[in-house]
């Protein structure tokens, strides 16, 4: 079964795309921003991230250079308002 994470800063969103891709047969793990999701990404394997761009402490930007410059190859679908 795919891992995915959603990093959103906005509960209700995080929740929201959260069950919606439960109910379709993925496994989902959640994190409020960008360092949370770091911090995730180094204990458990991620298949997928939907990230959201305008974040507090961390944007999805920093987020994903943050990741590239690690060396992590994870597909990144980055949604925004």
């Amino acid at each position: 079964m795919l891992k995915i994470m959603v990093v959103d800063d906005n509960e209700n969103t995080r929740k929201l795309t959260s069950t919606v891709l439960k109910r379709n047969g993925y496994d989902t793990v959640c994190a409020g921003d960008g360092e949370e999701g770091l911090e995730i990404m180094d204990k458990t394997h991620i298949d997928l991230i939907v990230l959201d761009i305008m974040m507090p402490k961390m944007n999805g930007f920093e987020f994903t250079r943050t990741l590239r410059e690690c060396g992590w190859e994870t597909p990144i679908l980055m949604v925004t308002a």
